[in-house]
């Protein structure tokens, strides 16, 4: 697993870097909802995917389109039936301790969504990208403030670039 802070500039290029192998032949499942702001990193990834990717790729999950705990199963069979040999990357948003928010770790594998508010889900895609926007806690996932707006912002403003630079060189 890697793990690179937004915080950090040249973590960009490492993130990219990792990413450019992990992701050939690859399509983006987003998750998260826009109800909550903590929660929206993974639309807000696959609409910013969605306007800059420079090749074309399949992206699931979006603002105003989003995969949530109701619908995941659904959307991650439909995505293996409709991509049967494509690597399915995910993103979604995590929490971590303190001096992880900012961090985004990159994974083989896949992810395990809605273990933050204990949801109990199967691990899915091929991939994982977490970002790490709340300290664990229930309490900080739902708050909204400026600096949680800036932060989900930046952090899904960075794992945009990195994938769209991977993709540039996959």
């Amino acid at each position: 697993m890697l793990e690179v802070s937004v915080y950090n500039p040249p973590d960009a290029e490492k993130a990219a870097t990792e990413l450019s192998g992990k992701i050939t032949n690859a399509v983006y499942m987003c998750i998260g909802t826009e109800k909550v702001f903590s929660d929206s990193l993974g639309p807000r990834v696959g609409t910013l995917l969605n306007e800059k990717m420079t090749k074309p790729a399949f992206v699931y999950g979006m603002c105003e389109r989003n995969i949530t705990a109701e619908n995941l199963l659904y959307c991650y069979n439909f995505i293996k039936v409709l991509h049967p040999n494509s690597r399915i990357v995910v993103v979604d948003a995590a929490v971590g301790t303190v001096d992880q928010i900012g961090k985004i770790q990159i994974c083989d594998g896949g992810i395990l969504p809605g273990a933050a508010t204990n949801k109990n889900l199967p691990s899915v895609g091929d991939v994982g990208i977490v970002g790490i926007v709340a300290e664990r806690g229930m309490s900080d996932f739902y708050t909204l403030n400026s600096d949680k707006v800036r932060l989900v912002g930046e952090v899904a403003q960075f794992i945009a670039n990195a994938l769209v630079a991977a993709a540039q060189t996959a």
